[in-house]
């Protein structure tokens, strides 16, 4: 991060992908990584080495004060007048026992120093010029620092990443502890990305993790061996989960999906899981039925499946993503235009059996559509660009990447959309 008001250069390692990592501590509570947005982004860590200099917008007209340069992390420390101490948290709620933490009285420097050092009003206008994994660090110099930046709202929409193996501490005896999240609740996530975990991890989140049961409203799992059970008991306890995503989950079965989903889900994310079919969006469609969201990429769902969908999902649900769904074809997209008649945003990303055809079944119908991606649809030509460009007036995005059939007389269509903003062409080799 950058400061337009002195110049100063980004740091030499900035978070990619809204990723950022917490380094590791000696207790296990540090290793975590937070991301914004959707947990379903590439895991890409990435640790910052310095702190930019900011100065507070509220202190800029202030002359008389005199504020010491924040350059580092260890001039910020040196503000407290303590480093961070080594067996300190991150992400915990108070440091080790025995770690001294200095009083306003004992810092150095003139009284307006002091004051300055520790003045909540000004610290909490200071920190929301910080990235997450600068903030990680900030809350590390002072407990003033600290009770600062653990307020809720320096972490609205970060999701922490959590790796089985950062979920244990090992005693000197050998055994395994579950580590504390009671930092994590203080800030007030409601919303994890768990990876590569087992139902028995998921048992000991839920017991440890004090807001797990009413306050979590957003659960991912990734490349975890999760089976029937251990969804169902994690769907059972956790009665604030309203957003769940499965990735990479090959262990649990569509019977698991019949015995755990509830209707208070709304939105829905389902990718890489070998066994997921049709039984399975048969399910989806008779338990939920406030889906708002749902994103699918499963090679084995068919034209069959796009027909489950009732009455009311087709009055709810806004936003269908059918990535890499090999097997559907044009009756598969009749299917879908009349289950989902109110969809704003659709994605055929990967389908690559749909054609020019399936495109105009689309245009037709699904007249509120503001989003429509076709990319890797390798049969798609112009003709399909000029059914959408007469019917869909409210389209705002088109992704064609990789739709190699496309040329130039294509893109003349769409030259009288006025309400596009956003057109994706990359490896279009005819245009």
């Amino acid at each position: 991060m950058s400061n337009p008001r002195n110049g100063d250069t980004k740091p030499p390692c900035l978070p990619r992908n809204g990723l950022v990592k917490i380094p590791t501590q000696p207790n296990g509570l540090g290793s975590a990584s937070i991301t914004k947005g959707t947990p379903a982004v590439k895991n890409r860590l990435c640790q910052p080495s310095s702190v930019p200099a900011i100065p507070s917008p509220a202190l800029a007209h202030r002359s008389d004060l005199s504020i010491p340069s924040l350059a580092s992390p260890l001039s910020l420390a040196a503000l407290a007048s303590v480093s961070s101490p080594p067996d300190a948290s991150l992400v915990g709620l108070t440091p080790s026992e025995g770690s001294e933490q200095p009083s306003p009285e004992r810092l150095p420097g003139s009284p307006s120093e002091r004051q300055l050092a520790v003045d909540e009003k000004i610290l909490n206008r200071l920190f929301w010029y910080f990235s997450a994994c600068e903030k990680c660090v900030l809350a590390q110099v002072c407990k003033a620092w600290r009770r600062v930046l653990y307020q809720p709202k320096f972490w609205v929409g970060l999701t922490p990443v959590l790796h089985t193996k950062e979920l244990y501490n090992i005693l000197p005896s050998g055994e395994k502890e579950f580590v504390s999240l009671q930092g994590f609740a203080i800030r007030g996530f409601d919303g994890f990305c768990l990876v590569g975990v087992s139902d028995l991890d998921i048992c000991e989140f839920i017991d440890n993790y004090p807001l797990s049961k009413k306050g979590v409203k957003s659960m991912s799992l990734k490349r975890s061996t999760i089976t029937d059970a251990g969804l169902e008991v994690m769907l059972e306890q956790m009665q604030g989960v309203v957003r769940l995503e499965l990735s990479g989950c090959n262990d649990f079965t569509e019977a698991g999906l019949w015995s755990s989903l509830n209707a208070r889900i709304t939105a829905l994310s389902v990718s890489d899981c070998i066994n997921v079919a049709d039984d399975a969006i048969a399910a989806i469609s008779q338990l939920l039925p406030n889906l708002t969201e749902l994103n699918l990429q499963a090679y084995h769902v068919t034209d069959t499946a796009l027909a489950y969908f009732t009455a009311k999902q087709g009055y709810t649900t806004h936003t269908l993503r059918l990535n890499s769904c090999w097997e559907i074809t044009n009756h598969g997209v009749v299917n879908m235009v009349h289950s989902l008649p109110n969809l704003s945003v659709l994605s055929l990303s990967g389908c690559s059996k749909v054609t020019d055809d399936g495109v105009e079944l689309v245009a037709e119908n699904l007249r509120k559509l503001r989003s429509l991606d076709l990319s890797w649809c390798p049969r798609i030509t112009d003709m399909a660009l000029e059914y959408i460009a007469c019917d869909l007036h409210k389209l705002e995005e088109l992704v064609l990447d990789r739709c190699v059939r496309i040329t130039d007389t294509g893109l003349s269509y769409l030259s009288t959309m006025s309400s596009l903003r956003s057109l994706y062409l990359r490896w279009c080799c005819q245009v």
